[in-house]
């Protein structure tokens, strides 16, 4: 009979390479129950990663909608919010000066004028609003700060009006500084003429968020208002008649530019709808994605705890051998 033995140093070699082997074993099965993802990916999927790495890339681009999105929504939100304090605020002054009926007096007017001034520095406030850092209403020139102040306002039509005494040269002087290009849009537009670029919000859909502070409905707003501040400016000495047509005239200025706005916030509304119906349609499709990415790279939990189990107790079988083993001497040999 032909007897097979191996040297001590042989199996001592043979044990402890077994027991590191199945060490690595049970530490890769249970990273594969913790994680739920298998360490045999390519021998899973028969060696072809082709629809594991389109999956892949398909998820990773609805991450980069979702952040477009959310960007998109905060910068229409935020617009939204300025406009509509700017709107309101010119549905009360409306509201207050058409509420006279009494004969012109000093002191209606110049409460009328000095509430119209507190609008008019708020309105530019607004337009000079930001939203993560950036200008609202600057256009593409997201950095710069689109308005000048209201006293480089007020002081440029001061000089304009100062000539005239009468409320329809007045009124007409301001419109004409305000769409003289040398006018407004030079002396108090510091913002970009260009529009914001489209943003890309998923795989067929973009929108453009850009409103400029020189956009007409800002720029009808700015000027009524500025009509009704300037009433009250002690440099141009109005007569009450001339103070209260103005504030009429105004009146009549801002209804139109309630209109104006109303149209802008609808616009926006649109837009801020097409936002969420498009990111409600990415979060889908990224969890349906997600779903198919996990079964892809899923291991079998079942299946992962049946080998784990093995594994164990095979090296726990190893540490039995290997300390009898260890114990055998020569006496206990030939007893």
């Amino acid at each position: 009979m032909i007897m097979n033995s191996y040297g001590d140093m042989a199996q001592h070699l043979f044990l402890r390479n077994r027991s590191v082997g199945l060490k690595n074993d049970i530490s890769t099965l249970t990273q594969e129950l913790s994680t739920g993802k298998t360490s045999q990916l390519t021998q899973k999927l028969g060696g072809d990663l082709t629809y594991l790495s389109d999956v892949e890339r398909n998820l990773d681009r609805l991450k980069s909608f979702q952040v477009a999105n959310t960007e998109a929504a905060l910068f229409a939100s935020s617009m939204q919010n300025n406009i509509e304090l700017i709107s309101d605020n010119v549905v009360e002054l409306t509201g207050d000066i058409f509420a006279v009926t009494t004969s012109p007096n000093d002191e209606t007017s110049q409460q009328l004028s000095n509430q119209a001034e507190v609008y008019l520095t708020e309105a530019i406030r607004s337009l000079n609003g930001e939203a993560a850092g950036r200008s609202l209403f600057s256009g593409k020139d997201t950095e710069a700060q689109p308005l000048a102040d209201i006293n480089t306002l007020m002081s440029s039509l001061v000089t304009e009006v100062t000539p005239f005494t009468t409320a329809p040269d007045i009124v007409q002087a301001v419109k004409d500084w305000f769409a003289d290009p040398l006018g407004f849009d030079t002396v108090m537009y510091q913002g970009s003429s260009d529009l914001m670029d489209p943003v890309k919000i998923g795989p067929t859909e973009e929108v453009t968020v850009s409103l400029k502070a020189n956009d007409d409905a800002f720029k009808q707003t700015l000027q009524s208002l500025a009509i009704a501040t300037l009433v009250n400016d002690p440099g141009l000495s109005l007569t009450s008649d001339v103070k209260f047509e103005m504030l009429r005239s105004t009146g009549v200025e801002l209804r139109e530019s309630q209109v104006q706005l109303i149209q802008m916030q609808s616009d926006l509304g649109f837009v801020e709808g097409r936002i969420e119906e498009t990111a409600t349609r990415n979060g889908a499709a990224q969890t349906s994605l997600s779903l198919v990415f996990n079964q892809l790279v899923q291991a079998d939990p079942y299946e992962t705890s049946t080998r784990l189990d093995e594994a164990q107790f095979q090296l726990e079988s190893l540490f039995t051998v290997t300390a009898r083993t260890s114990q055998l001497s020569l006496m206990r040999f030939l007893s």
